[in-house]
C-alpha cells in the first residue's frame, strides 16, 4: 500500500543488496573497480603530509617525473640534441630519478645534511635504500617515522625545485641553504602537530627545538 503522506526519495541498491540514500559518490564508489592498496600509499599520503610534497612523492615513487634520461628516449621528437643534456645540479651527465634522489654529488650533500634529523642516520644516498626503509615503517605512528617521511618528502621536493630553477632561470642556492630550507619547512609543519608525552618524543622535541606545549597527556591521545 502506498503511503501518500511520505515524501518520495531516490534510493540506490548496492551490489550487496543494501538500500542506500542516493548520491553520485555512493553510486561511483559502488560501481568502480577498487584495486588493492599499493605498499607505498602510507609513505605518500598520510595525515601529517604536506600536500605539494605528497604529489611530488607520488610522481617520484611511480618514476613519472620528466627527468632527462626519460627525455633522451624521445629522440624522434623534433631536432633537439638530447646528448647535450646534463644535470643542472652537478653537470656530470643527464639526470634521472636515481641520480637526483640522491646520488648526484649536490643532492647527496642534501641527503647527508638531513638524514640524521629524519632518524635515518645509517641510510645511504640511494632512492632504493631510502624507499625500503620508509616501507618498513610505512604504517608506524612513531614520531621519528612520521618525521622521516616528512623529511624525505621535503628533500625530494626542494631538490626537484632547485633542479628546475637552475634549468629555467638564473636562481641558484647552495647545499647549505637548501638543507636549511628543508629543515625549516619540516619544523614549521611539526609546530602544527601534537605528540604523545613519552621519553622518545621529549628527545624529538629537543632535537627539533620544538616547544613542550605540543605534548598531549596520554588520556587525551584517544
Amino acid at each position: 500500500m502506498l503511503n501518500t503522506d511520505a515524501q518520495d526519495r531516490i534510493v540506490w541498491r548496492s551490489r550487496e543488496g543494501t538500500d542506500m540514500e542516493y548520491s553520485t559518490y555512493v553510486v561511483w564508489d559502488d560501481i568502480r573497480q577498487v584495486p588493492d592498496q599499493v605498499p607505498w600509499a602510507c609513505i605518500v599520503w598520510f595525515p601529517q603530509a604536506i600536500p605539494r610534497h605528497s604529489f611530488l612523492m607520488w610522481l617520484l615513487v611511480c618514476k613519472k617525473l620528466k627527468t632527462q634520461d626519460m627525455m633522451c628516449k624521445w629522440r624522434s621528437a623534433g631536432n633537439a640534441n638530447y646528448n647535450l643534456m646534463c644535470c643542472s645540479l652537478c653537470t656530470s651527465g643527464p639526470d634521472s630519478h636515481d641520480h637526483l634522489f640522491f646520488e648526484c654529488e649536490f643532492a647527496s650533500q642534501i641527503w647527508y645534511g638531513v638524514r640524521e634529523k629524519s632518524g635515518m642516520r645509517s641510510i645511504e644516498n640511494t632512492w632504493e635504500k631510502i624507499l625500503n626503509h620508509l616501507l618498513q615503517h610505512a604504517d608506524s605512528k612513531q614520531a621519528t617515522h612520521i618525521i622521516g617521511k616528512l623529511v624525505v618528502g621535503a628533500s625530494a621536493y626542494f631538490v626537484w625545485q632547485e633542479r628546475n630553477n637552475r634549468l629555467f632561470s638564473s636562481k641558484k642556492r647552495n647545499a647549505a641553504q637548501l638543507i636549511e630550507v628543508i629543515l625549516m619547512t619540516v619544523r614549521m609543519k611539526l609546530h602544527t602537530m601534537k605528540f604523545r608525552r613519552t621519553s622518545h618524543v621529549n628527545q624529538v622535541l629537543l632535537e627539533w627545538r620544538l616547544p613542550r606545549d605540543l605534548l598531549m597527556d596520554q588520556d587525551k591521545c584517544g
